[in-house]
């Protein structure tokens, strides 16, 4: 039977966590969904007042409205292979859950599809002979990345491992993805995934800098952007591309928005980009960028998400500056740059914040 989640989660309600409004002028009037680690899942609305907030005990990862339903990652315990994603309507109440069938299905991300389909991700681990790159003969690989796509009657339909399509041993600094447990080797850190036009996924892989197009029905991989394998020429970009990214994903008009953590670019330097991306040639053409203007180094976490009047919600995730951890920051700007909004948490980070117009049904009272 169904359970309300409202219910399950009533004991959780707490004190409302205090972050300070810096700038409020007019910005898109959507609800504002953010998940602060490791705390809280709460929507803000118009006015910037909780509409909606629990203690979600360090559960509910990638809370979002999720094709006109509302979707979150649960860890019922520090058990990873018990994780599993919630679907709920608007009431909060549980419509259904799915998990992947191997490895250890990850928080990321997680859609659901217009043909309600749901495509998430999970990670395996494998003993690999590593020697040919100064590693161990049996060199246990963990963070190998599976994307998983099922029915609504949870078949699977679609099953794309990376180690079937891409080698490893092209990935020259494997060596540097040290894991847990012990020594072991974390390959790939796969924090989102798109839906391209031609209906094929659109990957991010963080732990290589690059971002992955691989067709829905194949799984072979169409083309890479970034990283050890780069295949594109990047144009009007000082910095060469992105770094440790975010949440990368295709805009109405073509183009591709990513946030750019930028933990290895020179200095630090962390912002949203838009390139436009010609599949054919292979060139990527920076068209517009903004990048903190406090200096804030975006050190993980994070997104940023075109808004439906051309503004930018970003969120910035684990954020230093002068290696002190600042709490967590959201702003939106338009395409000017200039900030409409901009909220601080001193006391939380935040992994994901997007807004929406979808008419919910779960205020506090």
């Amino acid at each position: 039977m169904k359970k309300l989640i409202l219910i399950l989660l009533a004991t959780f309600l707490i004190a409302q966590p205090e972050f300070s409004v810096i700038t409020n002028n007019n910005p898109y009037p959507g609800k504002l969904f953010i998940h602060s680690m490791s705390n809280y899942m709460s929507i803000l609305d118009t006015n910037l007042d909780y509409y909606w907030i629990i203690n979600n005990q360090n559960k509910g990862m990638d809370f979002k409205d999720n094709n006109s339903q509302l979707t979150f990652y649960h860890k019922p315990s520090q058990t990873l292979n018990e994780a599993f994603w919630i679907i709920a309507d608007e009431t909060m109440t549980e419509l259904d859950s799915i998990q992947c069938t191997e490895g250890l299905t990850d928080y990321h991300d997680m859609i659901i599809t217009d043909n309600n389909t749901y495509i998430l991700q999970s990670y395996n681990s494998e003993v690999i002979d590593l020697t040919s790159v100064s590693g161990a003969q049996f060199q246990v690989v963990s963070s190998i990345l599976r994307v998983q796509e099922f029915d609504i009657n949870h078949n699977i339909i679609f099953d794309w491992y990376a180690l079937d399509f891409l080698n490893i041993y092209d990935y020259p600094n494997i060596l540097n993805y040290i894991g847990v447990p012990g020594d072991n080797i974390a390959w790939m850190h796969g924090n989102s995934i798109d839906i391209d036009f031609d209906n094929n996924l659109i990957l991010s892989n963080r732990a290589s800098s690059e971002v992955i197009k691989i067709n829905r029905t194949t799984g072979e991989v169409i083309w890479i952007l970034g990283g050890p394998l780069n295949e594109f020429t990047f144009l009007n970009d000082p910095l060469n591309g992105v770094s440790y990214q975010h949440d990368v994903t295709r805009l109405e008009n073509g183009n591709i928005l990513i946030f750019d953590n930028g933990n290895y670019h020179i200095p630090h330097t962390s912002r949203a980009v838009e390139y436009e991306i010609d599949e054919i040639n292979k060139i990527a053409t920076l068209v517009w960028e903004y990048q903190n203007p406090y200096g804030y180094k975006s050190k993980a976490m994070g997104n940023a998400q075109r808004l439906p009047n051309n503004n930018t919600l970003i969120n910035w995730g684990t954020i230093q500056i002068e290696g002190v951890n600042m709490g967590a920051s959201i702003m939106e700007v338009d395409y000017e740059k200039n900030i409409l909004l901009e909220i601080q948490y001193d006391s939380y980070q935040t992994y994901k914040a997007t807004k929406s117009n979808f008419e919910f049904n779960i205020p506090m009272g």
